[in-house]
Order: C-alpha cells, then structure tokens, then sequence
C-alpha cells in the first residue's frame, strides 16, 4: 500500500511520458481529481498529441516533491470531457517511489533547448526564448542565448525547458542558479581579447532541474555519451 506521504493529491504537478509511433513524448499536467482507482489528470496546455493516447497504453508519471520526485508507471486509461487534448484518467499507480536528486557527470552537448518563465525571480511569468545548450547533465545544463543579459532570464527564475534529445524532446522545470555575459568568453570558458566590430551578444545561463523523470534523465544520459562515443571514434569511411 501507498504510504500517504508517497500518494498523489490535487493540485499536484505531474510530467507524463508516454510513447507515440516509437517516440518519447511528454506532457505537463496537474492532478484534478483523485479516485480510487484512478488518477485524472489536466495538461496546462492543449496538446493534441494527446488524442493519440489509446486506453492501455503505458506511461510514467513524476510529481514533484521537495528535494525529490515521485516516480511512478502507470497505464492511459480515457479521455474526459469534449475535448480529447485536455483532460483525461490513468490508473491509479501503486508503486510510487521517491527519487532524490543526484549527481552526474557534465558533457559536453549541443542540443536546442526553448525556455518559459513560469514563477520566481523578476522576470515576467510566460517570457519565452531559445538556445543552444553548452553542457548537459541528468540533474542540470548550461545554455547560450544569443542576446543581451540585461534582456533574459535572472538567478531565481522558475523555468520550463524544452529539451530535444535526439529526436525525441523532454519537457522539465528547472531553477536558474546563474546567468553571465559570456560574449566575450571562448568554448573552452576562458576570456577573449575584444574583437573589432564587437561580436553579437550572447549570454550564458546554467540552471539546476526541479522535476525530472527517471526515464528523462536516462534519455539524456544516453544520448549524451552517445555524442561523446560519436566524437572519440570519429567519422567512419
């Protein structure tokens, strides 16, 4: 049996993983309703990949718990309402385990990422924006943005991030816990003499994931190390 502690609840925020025609897609959602045998649950956004999802079909569903998260696989169960791209049931999971946050090795990875400011800090809540990431791990990355500092993210700001990972693509929330002018500054991290005319600005902005799935973190930690493989063998002839 679920411990209480271990038991989701309304108004919990869940990321939901499921898998379309070979791919990983995922969903962020909040629990609406809570039922013995079932959870239902609401995306944040329309999503009409989610009228794709059969009764039956698997899925993971992580919820967020401070210095942790609450991992648990699950099957689709239906759609509700009207609408199939909103809300919708999954059985109620019975083997919830908490997972706490850990340490991995960063890598060197290029991969583009989109971004949502969703609380904290001063930026506007709903201020979007992209970039490439400079160096990922499971539990965190670092990613340039081709702009001004004083016209992105700040240290604090509760972010949603878009990861493409390969061809599949994780959606995670992370915390932004640094933010520097990194135009002046060489992939290899050290100072570069000023040039003439002044490069384009770019800044740099390293965040820490809040909520992240096991099965989003193998992803990244597979495609990661896939690159650097890729990298020590060089091209085939």
């Amino acid at each position: 049996m679920i411990e209480t502690t271990r038991s989701p609840a309304v108004h919990d925020q869940a990321f939901v993983e499921a898998e379309i025609d070979g791919s990983v897609v995922t969903f962020r959602a909040v629990v609406v309703n809570v039922m013995p045998a079932a959870l239902w649950l609401g995306l944040i956004k329309e999503d009409s990949l989610l009228e794709q999802l059969c009764p039956g079909d698997p899925m993971t569903v992580t919820f967020h718990r401070e210095e942790a998260a609450l991992v648990a696989r699950s099957v689709f169960l239906s759609h509700l309402g009207s609408r199939q791209s909103r809300v919708f049931s999954v059985e109620m999971p019975t083997d919830c385990h908490v997972v706490q946050r850990r340490a991995h090795l960063r890598l060197d990875a290029d991969c583009p990422v989109e971004y949502t400011v969703v609380g904290g800090g001063v930026t506007g809540a709903g201020i979007t924006g992209a970039g490439t990431t400079r160096n990922i791990s499971a539990g965190g990355l670092q990613f340039v943005i081709q702009t001004q500092i004083t016209e992105t993210v700040v240290v604090g700001d509760a972010l949603e991030l878009r990861l493409a990972v390969g061809r599949d693509a994780v959606l995670l929330e992370a915390d932004v816990v640094r933010v520097f002018d990194a135009t002046d500054i060489g992939p290899d991290g050290r100072p570069m003499p000023p040039a003439t005319p002044p490069r384009p600005p770019r800044t740099l902005v390293a965040v820490r994931f809040v909520t992240i799935s096991d099965d989003a973190q193998d992803l990244i930690v597979r495609r990661i190390f896939s690159l650097q493989r890729l990298r020590r063998e060089g091209p085939r002839r």
